[in-house]
């Protein structure tokens, strides 16, 4: 048997055990669930050598000759790949794989790009999503409201793992936007889910809008027993105030197009990584593997058939939680604190909108607004620049935490008052397009 009918042999195994063997893998020791991804993390590189032409001239060009993987160290020598390189060797004909469904990666920064997948991956990624469900407490009957952008692979699986444990789905049909909360609310009263799936932006601007409506959001969510959401970091201060307001469990979940899956489970320190399905490193600037704590970009090989991304630099900010999960699951877990449009420069030192908010959420008149860091004009590096909703609340005490907390030496805080900013995904605005007012 030839090499590549060997690989494809191999993957096609692989493919084949993501059914009942694998359904316990996250309670593996830790030496096996380190042979397991090392043997998978050998076939993908060994299938991109010989089947993607774009990473074979990428190795070649490299003067890698050795390509064998003997530890996950050994991955570090294969070079990082972007968004932009996969865009431009698509142009030139050199796709990473096809598959029969494209999904845009259009939520993400920069130009999007279009993963295929075919339907053993799908497969692959439809489990580790039941996985996270199953962890939040979604059992069989159960009533589902689903608010998924369908155009990403991961939301796209959602209801997929629903009909797989044996609930009942349903799509609220409106967009993230914050004018589609009130049609949320009327949903809510409708159908009285028991579990419900959103971003952490639309779901602050439901809380909002309910509190303009003068309805206790805790009355629509009287039947949920959790609610899970993407988009936005949780800070544990915006958990508490979000299950306060609610009176349900709050479950954090995140993931990227291009093969990271993390799900929260019911001890609430941060999201597991599927180990099963993404293998996950944490890089600094100067290209070394990160220590535990401390950050850096995230960089994903997938470990499933389909598309193939080996080192797939994210640009994500990230980085992999200390000590175990007192769950006792074997997977790690990591936590995204943001992409590069989500962080500022000041002195020096990279600030994301939630290290500010770390700051801003402990105070309980502050936790729940809608905080923007501000990019300052050309030449004016000097001073750390936020925008906030409402009247100021503390306004000393803040500041004084930021300059601790950040190492920062000014800061500047614009009160926004009765100016409504739209809860979104973008947490960084130019000064110019913001048109702040005087501090």
């Amino acid at each position: 048997m030839g090499r590549r009918v060997r690989v494809i042999a191999a993957m096609t195994a692989h493919a084949m055990e993501f059914g009942a063997s694998l359904d316990g893998i996250e309670r593996w020791p830790a030496q096996r669930l380190e042979a397991y991804r090392l043997q998978r993390l050998q076939e993908i590189v060994e299938r991109a050598a010989h089947e993607v032409p774009y990473y074979r001239s990428l190795w070649q060009a490299a003067g890698l000759r050795d390509l064998r993987i003997r530890s996950a160290a050994d991955l570090e020598r294969l070079p990082m790949v972007t968004k932009q390189d996969l865009i431009e060797a698509g142009r030139r004909g050199q796709r990473p794989a096809r598959g029969r469904v494209g999904f845009s990666t259009r939520g993400t920064s920069g130009e999007p790009l279009l993963v295929w997948l075919d339907r053993e991956e799908a497969d692959a990624y439809v489990r580790p999503t039941e996985r996270g469900f199953r962890w939040a407490g979604l059992g069989a009957g159960m009533r589902v409201l689903l608010m998924s952008p369908v155009w990403h692979r991961l939301a796209a699986c959602e209801g997929h793992a629903v009909a797989r444990l044996g609930a009942r789905a349903a799509y609220f049909w409106g967009s993230m936007d914050p004018q589609s909360a009130g049609a949320f609310q009327d949903t809510l009263a409708d159908l009285h889910p028991e579990f419900v799936t959103t971003t952490a932006p639309f779901l602050l601007s439901v809380l909002r809008s309910c509190a303009a409506d003068g309805v206790p959001a805790s009355r629509l969510f009287a039947a949920t027993r959790a609610v899970v959401v993407v988009g936005l970091p949780l800070t544990p201060w915006l958990r508490q105030h979000l299950e306060r307001e609610l009176g349900v469990a709050v479950f954090e979940r995140g993931g990227t197009q291009e093969g990271a899956a993390l799900d929260e489970c019911e001890a609430h320190a941060g999201p597991h990584i599927h180990e099963d399905v993404c293998h996950l490193e944490v890089v600094t600037p100067e290209g070394k593997a990160a220590g535990s704590g401390e950050r850096g970009e995230l960089v994903v090989t997938k470990l499933t058939p389909g598309s193939v991304f080996v080192r797939y630099s994210t640009g994500d900010i990230a980085a992999f939680l200390p000590g175990a999960c007192a769950c006792g699951r074997s997977f790690r877990r990591l936590k995204i604190y943001g992409r590069p449009e989500s962080s500022v420069t000041v002195g020096g030192r990279n600030i994301t909108a939630y290290d500010v908010r770390m700051c801003v959420d402990v105070d309980p008149e502050l936790v729940g607004r809608n905080v923007l860091l501000v990019r300052p004009p050309a030449g004016a590096d000097g001073a750390l620049i936020i925008a906030i909703e409402g009247e100021p609340r503390g306004a000393a005490a803040l500041e004084e935490r930021l300059r601790g907390e950040l190492g920062v030496a000014a800061v500047t805080i614009h009160w926004l008052g009765e100016v409504r900013v739209a809860w979104g995904f973008r947490q960084v605005v130019p000064h110019e397009e913001l048109r702040l007012p005087p501090s």
